[in-house]
C-alpha cells in the first residue's frame, strides 16, 4: 500500500463520517447486528482508537522501537461504548474527523521510506505502513456494518 493509498482511504472515509451526520437516531442507536454494539458505539470505538493510534503509537514510530502491547481491548471498547451513550451524534463525528484530518497532515509529512520504518508491538514486527494497512481494514469492516444496520448498500 502507497503513501497515497493510505490517504486516499482517509479522505474517501472523512466524506463518509459526513455523510453519516444524516442518519436519523433509530439508525445511529440501531445494533449493527443481533446483540452486537449500536452504531453509535461503533463510531465512538473508531474515534477512541484512532486517538490511542494518535497519543500513544505515532509518536513512538521509530525504526527498532519496541512497545507496549495493546491495552485491554475490552476496556476501550467499554469506554468507547460509555462515551457513545453521553454524547451527541455530531459530536463524535466530528471529533473523528479532527482526529483523521490530523492523520492527514502527518500522512502529508511523511516519506514513502518513512512508511517503513520497522517497529514491534509487544513481539509483533510490523512497518508504519502495516499499522495503517490494519487500521484501514478495521474502518472498512466497521463502515460495513454501520452501512447494512443503516440499511445503505455497500
Amino acid at each position: 500500500m502507497k503513501k497515497q493509498d493510505i490517504i486516499t482511504h482517509y479522505e474517501s472515509f472523512s466524506v463518509w463520517l459526513e455523510s453519516i451526520k444524516d442518519l436519523s437516531r433509530e439508525n445511529w442507536l440501531k445494533p449493527v447486528s443481533a446483540g452486537k454494539w449500536p452504531v453509535s458505539a461503533v463510531i465512538s470505538h473508531l474515534l477512541f482508537w484512532d486517538k490511542y493510534s494518535l497519543e500513544e503509537r505515532f509518536p513512538f514510530f521509530k525504526e527498532g522501537a519496541v512497545l507496549e502491547s495493546y491495552p485491554d481491548f475490552q476496556s476501550v471498547n467499554d469506554a468507547a461504548g460509555e462515551y457513545a451513550k453521553k454524547h451527541a451524534q455530531l459530536e463524535i463525528i466530528e471529533e473523528l474527523l479532527s482526529v483523521r484530518r490530523q492523520f492527514h497532515r502527518m500522512l502529508e509529512g511523511m516519506s514513502e521510506e518513512t512508511l517503513d520504518t520497522a517497529f514491534k508491538i509487544g513481539s509483533t514486527s510490523l512497518t508504519v505502513r502495516d499499522y495503517f494497512a490494519d487500521f484501514i481494514e478495521h474502518d472498512i469492516h466497521h463502515k460495513k456494518q454501520v452501512m447494512q444496520a443503516a440499511g445503505i448498500s455497500v
